[in-house]
């Protein structure tokens, strides 16, 4: 095997970094990578990711306290599935030296690291993602919770993660769409900071879908780059780490609007992205050009299904992103490819006749 990367994530004061390791062929030497002061550890695993779960249950024999599986969709993203992990958890005499590690996609890590945050008033995680978003994203951070009614993500915590191992191989049986939505969130993260990365993905984008590993690895490990060191300046989304917001303020309302079931979670961001592409060449001055290239790097990885553009849906949606004030809704915008900036106050009939607005076709 290759040498792994290696990024170190910094921790807030007090804490514990995270260790990103990234490489292909990482699940079979997965043990000494993952921490548990302990030794022992919970595994919480997603339905549809047993052969990865199982190279973990392999490398951790005779270390695993309970062996959780959990639904990987939208809907099992709930404080249910917190608890269901948490009563099997003390029912296995889980320690406060003992550790979770989550193997799966965005859901499951979101899910199992609020688990770990709230066990015992806090218990060490790892993360194995098994999905492009969740490699290039939703693992790495820290960030963890669940949905609630009047909106995504509005219950949870930060807890990063003592390691995420990144491992390729792991999205090798992810089904075609899921591989595809996922690689928004790697391309958000080259928009946003890295040019060169950007255009790397842009020239190489049909072997990124076709799956080779050079050009996929190369543009999963720069955006787990991109995302390590903008959370090492700012943990608990202070400033700059809201930059990683990029296409999600109405991409989480687009998903919502369609229930969690119309669109995964990197088709409604790909969405919000070319919506927040209008804006960007309104208010940001984000060139025709560049523009046309974020547009064109969509439509490669799409096609994606069209989402609710009814306003009357999509506004209290809007209403209630955590990022709202009286003033507007704080947003992302691009300046230029590799540069993004927050405005914090647009208002909410921009981004609503932006999502009206915007095409992919």
């Amino acid at each position: 095997m290759k040498e792994p990367r290696r990024i170190t994530v910094a921790a807030a004061p007090g804490g514990e970094e995270s260790i990103l390791w990234i490489g292909t062929g990482l699940l079979a030497g997965a043990a000494p990578r993952l921490v548990s002061p302990s030794g022992r550890f919970l595994l919480v695993s997603a339905a549809g990711s047993r052969a990865p779960a199982e190279r973990i249950r392999e490398a951790l024999a005779g270390r695993i306290l309970a062996d959780i599986e959990m639904d990987d969709r939208e809907e099992a993203k709930t404080l249910a599935t917190v608890s269901t992990i948490a009563d099997a958890a003390l029912a296995a005499g889980v320690r406060r030296d003992d550790a979770l590690v989550a193997v799966g996609g965005g859901v499951v890590c979101d899910v199992a690291g609020f688990a770990a945050a709230i066990l015992l008033r806090g218990i060490a995680w790892n993360a194995v993602p098994t999905t492009t978003g969740a490699m290039a994203d939703a693992a790495i951070g820290g960030k963890t919770g669940v949905d609630h009614p009047a909106g995504k993500n509005l219950l949870g915590a930060f807890h990063p993660p003592r390691a995420v191992l990144i491992d390729p191989e792991a999205a090798a049986t992810l089904p075609d769409r899921d591989f595809r939505a996922g690689l928004v969130e790697a391309f958000k993260a080259a928009w946003i900071a890295d040019a060169d990365l950007a255009a790397r993905a842009e020239r190489d984008i049909a072997r990124v879908v076709a799956r080779e590993e050079g050009p996929l690895s190369d543009l999963l490990s720069g955006a787990a780059a991109v995302k390590a060191s903008i959370v090492s300046v700012d943990l608990k989304e202070g400033d700059r780490r809201r930059l990683l917001n990029f296409g999600h303020t109405l991409g989480h309302a687009f998903e919502a609007a369609g229930e969690y079931r119309d669109l995964r979670h990197g088709e409604a961001v790909a969405w919000g992205i070319a919506a927040a592409v209008v804006i960007s060449q309104e208010r940001a001055g984000l060139t025709g050009a560049d523009a046309a290239r974020v547009r064109g790097a969509l439509r490669q990885l799409g096609p994606f299904p069209s989402p609710s553009r009814d306003r009357g849906k999509l506004a209290p949606y809007l209403s209630r992103d955590k990022k709202s004030t009286a003033r507007g809704i704080a947003g992302v915008l691009l300046e230029a490819i590799g540069r993004a900036r927050i405005f914090e106050t647009v208002p909410p009939e921009e981004w609503l006749d932006a999502a009206v607005r915007v095409r992919l076709d």
